[in-house]
C-alpha cells in the first residue's frame, strides 16, 4: 500500500469512528458531511476526496465492518454441516448489529438510504451474508439435507425477515429483547421446517435464553 493509500485509510477510519460516535451520542438526524467532519477534525474537502455523501460513507462502512465478523463465523466452521454454517452467520451478524450499537441500527431503519437491510437488490461483492447462506442451502439440498422442492428465493426472504423483524423490535423495545438468542431461535426453527428431517439433531451449541425481555 502506498503512502497516499494508506493516508486516505487512515482518513476513512478516522471519519467512520467520528459518524458512529455521532450517531450513538446524537441519533441518526445529527449525521450530516459537516458533523461528521468537524467530529473527526478533518475538512469537508478530505471527506469528499474519499467519500460522495453520509449514505456513501454509511456504504462503506455497512460492507467492511462486517468483514471481521464473517471470518470469525468461518473459522472452524468446516466441521459442521451447512445448516449449523447459516445459524454461526447469523450469530456473527447479531453480534455485528449489537456492537454497531443500538442509536445506529435505529437509524438504519429510519434512514430513506437502508443498504443495510435491502438484500434483494445488493451486488454479490456487497453482500453480507446472503450469497453465503445461499450456497449453504444448495450444498445442503445436494447432501439430502434440505428437500430439493425449497424455493430458495424465498428461503432467503424468509431468513432475512425473521432476523430483520427481530433487530426491528431490539430497536423498539430499545434493546431489552435477547435478541442472540431469539434470532438464533427463529432462523433455527425455519430451518428445521425446511429439513428433509425437521427432528434432525444439529452438531451446534445452542444458545441459552436469558428470558425474552431483559430487565
Amino acid at each position: 500500500m502506498s503512502v497516499h493509500e494508506t493516508r486516505a485509510q487512515v482518513t476513512r477510519e478516522k471519519l467512520l469512528k467520528a459518524a458512529i460516535k455521532l450517531v450513538n451520542r446524537d441519533g441518526m438526524k445529527q449525521l450530516t458531511v459537516r458533523n461528521i467532519c468537524d467530529e473527526a477534525g478533518l475538512s469537508t474537502g478530505s471527506f469528499y476526496n474519499l467519500f460522495s455523501g453520509k449514505e456513501d460513507l454509511i456504504s462503506y462502512y455497512l460492507k467492511y465492518a462486517f468483514a471481521p465478523y464473517r471470518q470469525k463465523a468461518l473459522e472452524g466452521s468446516d466441521e459442521y454441516g451447512p445448516i449449523e454454517r447459516v445459524l454461526l452467520l447469523y450469530r456473527a451478524y447479531v453480534e455485528y448489529c449489537m456492537d454497531m450499537g443500538l442509536e445506529f441500527v435505529s437509524g438504519l431503519y429510519a434512514s430513506n438510504h437502508n443498504p443495510f437491510f435491502d438484500f434483494m437488490h445488493r451486488d454479490a461483492e456487497d453482500d453480507f451474508i446472503i450469497v453465503s447462506v445461499r450456497s449453504y442451502l444448495e450444498e445442503a439440498i445436494e447432501l439430502g439435507i434440505v428437500r430439493n422442492d425449497v424455493d430458495l428465493d424465498e428461503a432467503m426472504l424468509r431468513i432475512a425477515a425473521a432476523s430483520t423483524g427481530l433487530l426491528f423490535y431490539w430497536c423498539v423495545f430499545e434493546g431489552n429483547i435477547d435478541i442472540e438468542y431469539e434470532v438464533d431461535e427463529a432462523i433455527k426453527t425455519y430451518l428445521l421446517s425446511i429439513a428433509v428431517d425437521p427432528n434432525m439433531k444439529l452438531n451446534i451449541e445452542p444458545l441459552e435464553s436469558k428470558g425474552c425481555f431483559l430487565k
